[in-house]
């Protein structure tokens, strides 16, 4: 896990030098940070009743807001336009459960984590019973299902080359389908799957040997070593004081780090 964060801490830095004036600077300015996420990923960020925006990462934006002195303004996007929102200057980070990947590193650049999860799967308990391994899936016939352009697509493609890999749009697609037997199993993130087993315990089980490690950390434009050391220290600062375990426990968080 170190050389892990090593790793990222270092494509953080791809591209730093390159702009002349920081997100930082330009956010002071404004007096406003605006912040793109997708908010179907609970606990980290959905609507409430009201449809107002709540979770982990809104709550973790207004802190960060705070700490810069600015007001937060949330952009909402599906995640496949994510970091195009990001690139084009409509939102100046992305914080939305993403996780800080080498491919990802050489679009945008990343703070340190904030956040540790892993992914693993949902498996239908009439199409692939008694599965106990992600190998196990890597063979002609099986269907492994996934939100596409998520970490969990990826390693999917990674972990089972010879399976049929089925992307769609949302979390709740894949599930539907691992719970009417369409497919054999879900890869993503431990938390939702988990939820997605209380929601269908008897059509589906979980199998949570991780497939991957997941840092969530903060997405901002490359060439911005000002930006990221100022994020870094607010960050570092919250895990030393304990308001980022707190926040962690106010959503039922375990950081698996």
């Amino acid at each position: 896990m170190r050389l892990l964060l090593v790793l990222f801490l270092a494509l953080a830095c791809i591209g730093c030098g390159e702009s002349t004036e920081s997100t930082l600077a330009r956010v002071k300015a404004r007096g406003v940070m605006r912040v793109a996420m997708e908010p179907t990923f609970p606990p980290f960020e959905t609507r409430d009743e009201n449809d107002q925006l709540v979770g982990f990462d809104v709550d973790l934006a207004r802190v960060i807001g705070g700490e810069l002195g600015v007001e937060v303004e949330f952009v909402t996007v599906v995640w496949d336009s994510i970091i195009p929102t990001l690139l084009s200057g409509k939102a100046d980070f992305i914080i939305s459960g993403m996780t800080a990947t080498a491919e990802r590193a050489l679009t945008v650049s990343y703070t340190e984590p904030y956040f540790h999860t892993i992914t693993c799967l949902l498996v239908s308990s009439s199409k692939a019973p008694g599965l106990t391994d992600v190998e196990q899936l890597n063979e002609a016939g099986r269907v492994i299902v996934v939100k596409e352009g998520t970490t969990g697509h990826t390693a999917a493609e990674a972990s089972c080359p010879k399976a049929n890999i089925v992307a769609v749009k949302t979390e709740n697609d894949a599930a539907r389908e691992v719970q009417l037997g369409r497919a054999d199993a879900f890869l993503y993130d431990l938390r939702s799957i988990r939820t997605h087993h209380r929601l269908n315990p008897d059509d589906t089980y979980v199998i949570t040997k991780p497939v991957t490690i997941e840092p969530y950390a903060i997405a901002f434009a490359h060439g911005d070593a000002e930006t990221a050391a100022r994020l870094n220290a607010i960050l570092r600062a919250m895990r030393g004081d304990g308001r980022l375990k707190e926040l962690h426990g106010k959503y039922d968080l375990e950081d698996t780090e």
